[in-house]
């Protein structure tokens, strides 16, 4: 299964490698052409279904990975080569590089595959075997470090044993430790392990040995007597301290002189977790090397406020993965068992293998965040595309039915929900998931697992301010942490580095993280909740040429025309409460798709901003003239270019500018707009309600695709409204300020679903009228007013498809009526002073699952409710709802 996203990886590049040394390197040719032709190859020969017995799992799993790698580097090569970061001589050297490297995988998988059939058992050298011998042994050598090291050998295709026999036995290493053991943990308590390694280092049994040994045995007799006769168990104080006399034996023993201990083939999660928690004997340079294939060894991600289930003794112990560096922390033996059903649970509800991939990689991003982070569904989706996750991943649909990437993304999310694999944390008001995250076990399991991968790198707890070593960091995110990080923190420097996240952490220094100089790969760059970049960070940004997702925060107030160098730029998210400046170069971006935050277009843009500029002089009309000309220009290439589909969204005042330019964005989906105290009665708004026309109708033209339409008018007139009142096509529809009437608004619109009013200042008798006109078939309503008094909510015309009503009151929701609605299945009224509500029957309504009150409703109140719930045949939840 693995091996499926290699091949789409592969079917990905290779083209684009081909197409590239045919323009500009055609005698790379045959190099290339041998480097399909293997990678091919171990491909075909890893999706054989002679691979997929366990015995040779872990070692199909390396070369996978091996393959995998190999792949992201053709694709850094191409790029590197095609933004000119590296010269035509350098890049024939890392083409050659390459070929070599597939050329050993290739000629080991050769001579593997030589051996027999991998049903045989037979296991053949690993590849990175070599590496892993040396670094083990450096380890284990190192007189650096006096302190007891836990190293445990993870993985290796089965071998991990065999490597830690080669390094145990090493002349200089039998030379260099005066005390040693090997220990088998093969169906043995930890006691049994301490116990075997005490014999083999006193060299025979002893009386010490022979006397608690006898004690053990008649403490064991009298358990088994106590829980059969009066079913009860000895107390644990007293059955512990019978293995303390081991303990304190066995320490005294190794304090004296440097000592090497292997226990090989842990395989019980519980033995391994006391290994690494028990405190060795110290300062003696001891090395304690354990051989496992328990994949959830640690929790990388420890910038949580919850504790560890178990740690290793924090002075004494360290663990030390061999190719891979935890942090010692460990959870309970259920985590890696739940996980793993999890996942083959949900790869029931996809296809293809490489679909299974797509959804384990989507889970695998969740490390990405921090422990308890309320990760946003929509910009996960969006860095999900950037990152490419979804390559070739786009489902068969029937002919002349076009579907947005970002839909089998989310399809892609909701199957990991549905599965309990994450979990929801916030909904929408129409019902849809807004955040989400894994439950604890689960994200611990990914993270370690990440870890494994080397799916990411993080900076996270203690380790903020040290500098990561790996040569290949590919993802990269730095998590919060309770105490401040002491001196800066520091990023790899490694120029292969695709994504970089960084949250806030108290008192950091981030000028290092900043400099981009060496990280020119970087396709997601998220810095929002950084609130040290500067204008002259952007700048630099402005050089990344390959970013297709940039999120900035509150300290950025203007976007400069250099961000025109930003070709491949699918998503610019800064959506804070500021207003942000923005040249029209943003909008010429050729792959720009969503524009996030609260935009307003730069004056030098805007040929009529400033209107007295008529009347000096010709040099000043001159100009004039040729910013309209400009502005002509950029309405003719949007009109023919633009890809935008989110512009949420826009500030709209006096003059020309993005009211102008919405009916030329032919793609638009979602567009949201505030408008300011400058847009008054005598304000031109012909430009504004020619864009909404254009946008509404939209769906007129493509069926099957959700439109959304969002306008503050609070600071202005809302006259411009009347362009509603046109035959149009809207799904959603939500309008915030005062009207002065509901009646025509969005009559027409026969395809709206959602709507939401607020602030309108209308009565509930008002907004009544108004909904009684409209033509469609609601299936979300929200009204958020001061005084909803006679709004009558019933089972007819506009109605007959409600499933979901929110409504906000300020004063009073008292005289309501809310009856006879067959599909509604969640009621939130949101009012401190809510009352009994005679006019809302629950019981009536039948298909009902979830009501929402206010968080300050009186407790007599709320458990009126609650009785009435629990009355309702389908047993409804009532839920407490905060406004903010």
């Amino acid at each position: 299964m693995e091996a499926a996203i290699v091949g789409a990886l592969l079917k990905a590049t290779l083209p684009s490698l081909f197409k590239l040394i045919g323009d500009r390197c055609k005698q790379l040719e045959p190099d290339v052409r041998f480097i399909q032709s293997e990678l091919e190859f171990m491909q075909a020969a890893f999706g054989d279904s002679r691979w997929r017995g366990a015995e040779i799992s872990n070692l199909r799993r390396t070369w996978i990975l091996q393959l995998r790698r190999l792949a992201h580097e053709i694709q850094d090569c191409i790029d590197s080569f095609q933004i000119h970061k590296t010269s035509a001589t350098q890049f024939a050297h890392e083409i050659a590089d390459l070929k070599k490297r597939i050329q050993d995988s290739s000629e080991g998988l050769h001579r593997y595959i030589g051996q027999g059939e991998p049903s045989n058992g037979k296991v053949a050298p690993n590849p990175m075997a070599n590496d892993a011998e040396e670094d083990l042994l450096a380890f284990v050598q190192n007189q650096s470090e006096m302190n007891a090291k836990v190293i445990c050998a993870i993985g290796f295709g089965g071998q991990n044993t065999d490597l830690a026999r080669r390094v145990y036995e090493k002349d200089e290493v039998c030379r260099q430790f005066g005390q040693r053991a090997w220990v088998t943990a093969v169906d043995r308590t930890f006691d049994d392990v301490l116990t075997e390694i005490l014999r083999q280092l006193e060299g025979r049994p002893g009386l010490g040995m022979i006397i608690l040994s006898w004690l053990l045995s008649i403490l064991c007799f009298f358990r088994g007597l106590l829980l059969k006769v009066f079913g009860t168990e000895m107390p644990v104080a007293s059955w512990s301290s019978a293995s303390s006399g081991i303990d304190y034996q066995l320490r005294s023993l190794l304090s004296k002189e440097r000592y090497l201990i292997v226990i090989h083939d842990v395989t019980k999660e519980e033995v391994y977790n006391k290994i690494c928690a028990f405190p060795w004997a110290n300062r003696v340079g001891g090395r304690i090397i354990v051989t496992t294939d328990i994949q959830s060894v640690a929790r990388p991600c420890i910038c949580g406020n919850d504790p560890p289930l178990l740690a290793p003794d924090s002075i004494t112990s360290r663990l030390v993965l061999v190719g891979e560096v935890g942090t010692g922390m460990f959870y309970k033996e259920t985590c890696s068992a739940l996980c793993d059903a999890a996942v083959a649970r949900m790869q029931c509800f996809v296809g293809s293998d490489y679909e299974r991939i797509v959804v384990e990689d989507m889970l695998l991003y969740f490390s990405m965040f921090p422990f308890h982070h309320h990760v946003r569904r929509n910009p996960l989706i969006r860095r999900w595309l950037a990152e490419g996750l979804l390559v070739h991943a786009i489902q068969k649909v029937p002919e002349n039915v076009y579907r947005f990437p970002q839909d089998v993304a989310a399809e892609h999310l909701d199957i990991l929900i549905g599965q309990n694999i994450v979990k929801s944390i916030k909904k929408s008001n129409n019902g849809k998931v807004k955040r989400c995250q894994p439950p604890g076990m689960v994200f611990n399991h990914i993270c370690a697992r990440a870890v494994i991968d080397n799916f990411n790198t993080l900076l996270c707890g203690p380790c903020q301010n040290e500098t990561i070593q790996e040569a290949y960091v590919r993802r990269f995110s730095l998590h919060p942490y309770m105490a401040a990080a002491n001196g800066g923190l520091n990023v790899p420097d490694v120029h292969c580095l695709h994504t970089m996240v960084v949250f806030p952490t108290a008192g950091a220094q981030y000028g290092a993280i900043l400099n981009f100089d060496n990280h020119k790969l970087l396709r997601v760059l998220d810095l929002k909740e950084c609130a040290d970049v500067t204008a002259n960070h952007v700048l630099k940004i402005c050089d990344l040429l390959l970013l297709k997702y940039l999120s900035l925060g509150s300290s950025i107030k203007e976007v400069p025309s250099e961000i025109r160098r930003l070709q491949q730029l699918e998503t610019l998210d800064m959506s804070t409460s500021a207003v942000v400046t923005v040249s029209s170069n943003v909008l010429k971006l050729p792959k720009l798709k969503h524009l996030l935050g609260k935009f307003r277009l730069s004056r030098v843009d805007c040929p009529d901003e400033n209107p007295s500029m008529m009347k000096k002089g010709a040099k000043k009309v001159k100009k004039v003239l040729k910013l309209k000309d400009e502005f002509s220009k950029l309405k003719d290439f949007l009109r023919d270019n633009s890809v935008l589909e989110t512009l949420a969204g826009i500030v709209i005042g006096n003059g020309m500018g993005f009211p102008q330019l919405l009916s030329d964005m032919g793609k638009l989906r979602k567009v949201k707009m505030w408008c300011d105290s400058m847009t008054n009665e005598s304000t031109d708004l012909t430009g504004l309600k020619e864009g909404i026309k254009a946008f509404t109708s939209h769906r007129i033209r493509t069926p099957n695709v959700d439109y959304s339409l969002s306008v503050d008018f609070s600071g202005s007139s809302q006259s411009f409204l009347d362009c509603l009142e046109d035959p149009g096509m809207l799904t959603s529809l939500k309008l915030r300020g005062n009207l002065t009437h509901f009646r025509p608004v969005a009559a027409k619109l026969v395809s709206l679903q959602e709507l939401c009013l607020s602030w309108t200042n209308l009565s509930g008798a008002a907004i009544q009228t108004g909904l009684s006109n409209l033509r469609c078939q609601l299936k979300f309503l929200k009204l958020v007013e001061n005084n909803l008094v006679g709004l009558a909510i019933q089972d007819k015309d506009a109605f007959v498809s409600l499933e979901r009503i929110c409504l906000v009151g300020m004063q009073s929701l008292e005289e309501i009526i809310i009856q006879d609605l067959r599909k509604l299945v969640s009621l939130h009224l949101l009012c401190p002073t809510l009352g009994a509500l005679p006019g809302v029957q629950i019981r009536k309504l039948q298909s009902l699952n979830e009501v929402g009150l206010h968080s300050q409703v009186e407790g007599d109140i709320k458990r009126g409710w609650e009785d009435a719930a629990i009355s309702h045949k389908r047993k409804l939840s009532i839920v407490s709802i905060g406004i903010q």
